[in-house]
Formats: C-alpha cells, structure tokens, sequence
C-alpha cells in the first residue's frame, strides 16, 4: 500500500444573471422624518449576506451610517418585484438597482438642503449623517435636521426609486451568439491531494483559491463565500451523488443524516486570493461570488487524482471504489480485439496472435 500526492488545477468563469424575457430587480427607498432610511427590495437574502451588501450600498450612496439603513422585503405585496434570488444576481442586479435609488434619494435630500441653506444643490456634499457646501464643513447639517425640516417644513418627502434589467439578448437563429450576462466572474483553484492506491481514498490536503470577484464591497462575506463554497465542491467531488435516487426517493434515506456531506473536520488548509477587478456595470465596480465558489473543485481535484495515480475519474464523486476501479482497470487493460494487417517484415514471436486470416491481434 501506498499513498501518493498529486496536484490538479482548474479555471472557471462564472456569468451573471439570466437571459430571459428581461430579468429586473426594482427598489424604493425613503428617509423618514429622523434621517434613517428604508429600503424596500424584493430580493431576497439566503444566507450569502446580500442583506448587509445592499444595505451598505445605500448607506454609502446616500451618505448616512450604515446602522441607519433598514431592508424590507418582508412580502411581494409590500416589496417592489425582483425576478428572484438565483444566477448569482443578488449584488450585481438588486445591488444595481439600490444604488440607482438611493442616488436619486440623495438627490432629494440634496434638493432640501440645498433651500434650507441657500446653496446650489450641486455644490452639496457629505457623508455619515452630514451634509456641508463643498469646501465648507464648518456648515455642515445632519441629514437628520434636513429630514425634519423636509416633512414639517417643506411638506416633502424623500425618496427615490429605480429598478435595474439587462434587456433579453436574442441568439442569432444560425450561430446562437447572444449577449447574455451582465458580468463575467472569474476563478482558479489548485488541489493537493493525497490518494491510497489500496483502500482507493482521496485526501484533499490544501486547497489554493483564487477568484476576480470585480470589488469586495465587505470582504468578510466574500471569505465566508469562498469558504463555503469550497466545501460545497469538496462534497461535489469526493462524497455527494443523487443519482439514481434523483428526482426519484426510492432510495433515499429517512433523515438528512443519511445524506454524507463534509463537515468542517473535513476542510483541508485553504489559502485565498480575492483580485479586484472592477466592473465597469457592477454597483462600486461589484461583480458575483456567490455559487461560483464552489465550481473549481470538483475538477481540480480530479486532477489531482490524476496527477498522483495516473487515472482519470470520469463520473463524480471520485469515491474510493471509483478510484480502485480505474486503478485496477489500468493495471489489466481490456482486450478490444483491434485487428491490423500482419506484415511478414515484421518480428512477430508470438505466432498464436495471428488468426486465420492473416490479422494480427492487438490492444487498443
């Protein structure tokens, strides 16, 4: 028995967004009389942080802190329509339309305080709940006097809605060439693994991730998807496999437990690299991580496999079996009776290989 260590390496590319019939986010934002800000989305957060994403989006664009932005998307009758969480689209597009939103939000801040103090609104600017003439902080007004002084002074309210959509890109009826992303992501990672030539199991040892994610507006849940996403693709390759169960549940078990998945026992060591590559579309140059990070492995690994035992694994997950089926597989090659023509010139000891007609015998 022995163990032998390999690396693979695999790219990918990753789009965003679908070409369909349209595929729009909308958003509606106001500031209520304290300066505070609602934003109504309906795209909907699952766990990849999108939530806190948007909301950062806002607060910066409008210029108030972050703790002061509130997201609802409670229901679709209170929230303004979002195609729906999918297609990695949830920064991209939603976060596109929040931005376009809150500019015009701040535009209508701008407008007030630009009467309450006498100044062109476009020589207005600021930031964390302020707002100052260009050049002139000294006279800086919070956002939330500007706020006040717009619902009991000027009987106004601010406010600022938009909605983001790549229009459908129709395929050219004789080549299909179409324009059908907003974006395109980027990603590589290396595997090293270790593979036992008698039991057929692999060991992921390290993974080394790299992804272009456009600008890393919070950069702890660009890790957390990296993270995530790595051992999502580390079941993908070595333990998770619904067929034949698939769409059947004829053989599935009677509890999630049944279903083997990694555990964070099962994380090798992981070394990331986030480039920022900003899109020239993306909300702050934003582009997709989220189901992207979990696209690399599974053929890294495989070739890593490959790299350390010479055997490719055509049919995920690589589970040990697997792994001993191809070893072995190589190790006595099968016959397909390929026939040549013999040629007396050549030196042939094994006379039993010819047949009757003259054909000489051989491997593929």
């Amino acid at each position: 028995m022995a163990r032998h260590r390999g690396t693979g390496l695999a790219a990918i590319e990753y789009p965003t967004g679908m070409n369909q019939a349209g595929d729009p986010s909308q958003v509606w934002i106001k500031l209520k009389p304290d300066g505070h800000v609602d934003v109504f989305t309906g795209t909907c957060d699952l766990g990849q942080g999108s939530r806190t994403v948007h909301a950062q989006i806002a607060a910066d664009t409008i210029g108030v802190p972050y703790d002061w932005v509130t997201l609802d998307n409670s229901n679709t009758d209170s929230s303004p329509l979002c195609t729906g969480t999918f297609a990695s689209r949830g920064i991209f597009v939603g976060g596109n339309a929040i931005r376009r939103a809150a500019v015009k939000a701040r535009e209508a801040l701008l407008d007030v305080a630009g009467e309450m103090m006498e100044v062109d609104p476009a020589d207005l600017t600021g930031e964390e709940g302020f707002v100052w003439p260009l050049g002139v902080p000294a006279k800086k007004m919070s956002v939330s006097e500007v706020a006040l002084a717009a619902t009991w002074t000027y009987g106004r309210m601010i406010t600022g809605q938009a909605a983001y959509m790549k229009p459908f890109s129709a395929p050219d009826p004789d080549t299909g060439e179409c324009e059908p992303h907003y974006a395109l992501s980027y990603g590589v990672c290396v595997a090293d693994v270790e593979v036992c030539d008698e039991t057929g199991d692999v060991q992921v040892r390290k993974l080394v991730q790299v992804y272009d994610v456009g600008r890393a507006i919070n950069p702890s849940l660009v890790a957390g998807q990296i993270h995530g996403g790595a051992m999502m693709g580390l079941g993908l390759a070595l333990l998770e496999e619904s067929y034949p169960d698939y769409p059947g549940v004829e053989h599935r078990g009677g509890e999630f437990g049944s279903y083997v998945v990694p555990s964070p026992l099962e994380l090798p060591a992981m070394e990331d690299r986030v480039l920022e590559n900003p899109s020239a579309d993306g909300p702050f140059g934003a582009k997709a991580i989220g189901e992207m990070a979990s696209n690399a492995q599974p053929p890294a690994i495989v070739n890593a496999i490959h790299d350390a035992v010479g055997v490719w694994i055509t049919e995920l997950p690589a589970k040990p079996e697997r792994v001993l089926r191809a070893l072995r597989e190589r190790a006595e090659p099968v016959r397909r009776g390929k026939r040549v023509v013999f040629d007396e010139a050549l030196s042939v000891r094994a006379t039993s290989s010819l047949d009757g007609a003259g054909w000489l015998l051989i491997d593929d």
